[in-house]
C-alpha cells in the first residue's frame, strides 16, 4: 500500500472515529492531522469545519490550536472566516466554509455548486499553468488557455487562481489586456466566501 492509500484509510478511520464522539476534542485533532498528510486541502478545511460545528463555541484555545495547525493549507480568505469564528461565535452547520469531506458542517444552499466543487489545489495548478503559457508557450496555445482560465475564473468565481495568476504575471512585468480588469472588477463584487448577493456576469464581452 503506498503512502497515499495509507494516508486515505488512516482518514477514513478517523472520520469514524469522530463520527461516534462527535464532541470529542482529540477525535478532531486526530481527524485534522490526518486530513493534512493527504496533500489537498478540501480535506483540511471540511475537517476543520466539522471541527467548529461540532465542538462547543467556548472552547476558543482548541478552535485556535486547530486554525493554528491548519492554516498553511487554508487560502487567505478561507483562514479569515475562520478566524472569525475562533473566539466564542459559533459555526452555523450549514456554511458556505464546508466542503464534500466535511461529516456535520455542511456547504451553504445559496453557494453555488460549481464553487463547492473548486479546490484550492486545483487553483494553483491552473494559475500556474496560465502563467507558464503566458511567459514561453506559442501564442495560439497561450490564448486559448489565459481564455479557458479566464472563463473558469467567473463561472467557479475562482478569486484565488485569479490572485495567484496575476501577482505572478506583475512579477515576470507581464502585460495583460483589459479582459483580466473586467474579471478583477467582477470578482470584487462577487466574493467566493461570505457573498450572498449575484453579480451580474461579465460574460458579455468578457472575457
Amino acid at each position: 500500500m503506498d503512502a497515499l492509500q495509507s494516508a486515505r484509510r488512516d482518514f477514513r478511520q478517523r472520520t469514524c472515529a469522530m463520527a461516534r464522539a462527535p464532541q470529542d476534542p482529540a477525535a478532531h485533532l486526530a481527524r485534522l492531522q490526518a486530513a493534512l498528510q493527504l496533500g489537498d486541502t478540501e480535506p483540511v478545511q471540511g475537517a476543520l469545519a466539522d471541527l467548529f460545528v461540532a465542538l462547543p463555541r467556548a472552547d476558543t484555545a482548541l478552535r485556535q490550536a486547530a486554525l493554528h495547525l491548519a492554516s498553511a493549507r487554508l487560502t487567505p480568505y478561507v483562514a479569515e472566516a475562520f478566524a472569525r469564528h475562533a473566539h466564542g461565535h459559533s459555526l452555523p452547520a450549514i456554511t458556505a466554509l464546508a466542503t464534500r469531506w466535511s461529516v456535520f458542517a455542511q456547504p451553504s444552499a445559496d453557494v453555488p455548486a460549481r464553487v463547492r466543487r473548486a479546490s484550492p489545489d486545483h487553483s494553483r495548478r491552473l494559475a500556474t499553468q496560465v502563467v507558464e503559457a503566458l511567459l514561453d508557450g506559442d501564442p495560439l496555445q497561450a490564448a486559448r488557455i489565459e481564455h479557458e482560465f479566464l472563463e473558469h475564473c467567473v463561472s467557479c468565481q475562482d478569486k484565488y487562481a485569479f490572485m495567484l495568476a496575476s501577482r505572478d504575471l506583475r512579477r515576470h512585468e507581464i502585460a495583460v489586456g483589459d479582459r483580466w480588469e473586467r474579471v478583477a472588477d467582477w470578482l470584487e463584487q462577487y466574493a467566493a466566501i461570505g457573498d450572498r448577493a449575484e453579480a451580474p456576469s461579465p460574460r458579455n464581452g468578457c472575457p
